[in-house]
């Protein structure tokens, strides 16, 4: 059943709504779907704006938790999960986030091609992280992790994603499919 304005006004506490906006996500990109880049995003344009910027945060804040800024763009390098995440940002009220997130995206341009080749020597040798280092890409990732990860340790457990019942409950309505989407 889809999600409700009511529901998410009668949700008890932001566990509750967490769990509420977790499962309506799920319902609408299913998970077989969501390890599908291309499907992913062909349905993406048809959520409700909160849950799409939800949804386009989802992978940088497993990033931002396994890995750092840098290592983001080599894990996650097409445009369009970009702009997705970078327009997610946005939307969540995330700002300062999102002018770093948008300055790492500026540096990496040029790099996009080395980032996206499927060619295993495309380093020629080199470790990933001392490639890093070499282009300038930790140095200036490093005080963008330092802002963000002090972010997500005061957020608690769910890291970036605390944004999203904080959203919920501010603009309920852009979480939800009115019935002209139906």
């Amino acid at each position: 059943m889809a999600l409700t304005i009511e529901a998410i006004h009668n949700t008890a506490d932001d566990k509750a709504l967490f769990d509420l906006l977790s499962e309506e996500l799920n319902r609408l990109i299913p998970p077989g779907i969501q390890k599908d880049p291309e499907r992913y995003h062909e349905l993406l344009p048809a959520l409700p704006r909160g849950l799409r910027a939800m949804a386009g945060i989802h992978f940088f804040d497993v990033s931002m938790t396994l890995d750092d800024i840098a290592w983001h763009f080599g894990n996650q390098n097409n445009d369009r999960a970009l702009q997705e995440t970078l327009n997610g940002l946005r939307e969540l009220e995330l700002l300062e986030i999102a002018d770093m997130f948008e300055r790492m995206w500026d540096f990496f341009i040029p790099y996009m091609s080395i980032l996206r080749s499927e060619d295993p020597n495309v380093l020629r040798g080199k470790d990933p992280h001392d490639w890093l280092e070499e282009i300038g890409a930790q140095e200036l990732a490093d005080p963008m992790n330092d802002f963000i990860w002090a972010h997500c340790q005061k957020a608690g457990k769910w890291g970036l994603l605390e944004s999203w019942p904080i959203y919920a409950r501010k603009f309920p309505e852009r979480c939800v499919i009115s019935e002209a989407q139906v």
